[in-house]
């Protein structure tokens, strides 16, 4: 396969998620005969969460873009594979969180990204850079969670899925979902009232 969508370099922000024209189901059934225009609808529609998710994980829009393209290809090359009675959605979001720890394991360790825009002087500034400065603050302790516990805060907190949700696409329990979550949670608030102390 020649070309897969992709979110457009040199943004940090996908494109507006388009609908499927036609159910999920039988896009996954004509892409596993080989229909690259049926496959290439379903990366559209889910593009933009996988974006989002690869983003967290990575801290980085570049390693995020990375990320996607190689899950997107993965994907496409495990079709043959994926078993109807499994959620489409949910076995894409397993292969992009894959592709994310192995971009991260191939490059450097996880930088913060930096999504503020410049700020104008204003009687107000103090507090807009201060709001900026906690922003980077709490992406930098999301980058130093375990893989294990930010794939499952990133799930939850940011993609909107349940614990249980969280558990099939990561392979553990519900509970294990709740835990992980739970204790990046407490990473996070510990290291911003380290940072509040400083």
């Amino acid at each position: 396969m020649e070309r897969l969508p992709q979110p457009a370099r040199g943004s940090d922000r996908p494109a507006s998620r388009p609908g499927l024209r036609a159910p999920s189901h039988v896009l996954v059934s004509l892409a596993r005969g080989g229909d690259e225009p049926a496959f290439e609808e379903l990366m559209r529609f889910h593009q933009d969460r996988a974006y989002l998710i690869a983003l967290r994980l990575t801290g980085n829009p570049h390693d995020a873009q990375d990320a996607v393209q190689e899950a997107f290809l993965n994907a496409w090359r495990g079709l043959p594979r994926f078993r109807d009675e499994a959620d489409f959605g949910t076995w894409l979001t397993r292969i992009v969180i894959n592709s994310c720890h192995h971009e991260r394991r191939r490059q450097r360790p996880t930088e913060t990204f930096d999504d503020t825009t410049p700020v104008s002087a204003t009687p107000a500034t103090d507090l807009i850079v201060e709001g900026q400065q906690r922003h980077r603050a709490a992406q930098q302790a999301i980058s130093e969670l375990s893989l294990d516990q930010r794939s499952a805060f990133v799930l939850h907190i940011f993609a909107g899925h349940t614990h249980a949700e969280v558990g099939r696409i990561l392979g553990i329990s519900e509970s294990a979902a709740k835990v992980r979550t739970h204790r990046a949670r407490r990473a996070i608030a510990a290291t911003m009232h380290e940072w509040e102390e400083s």
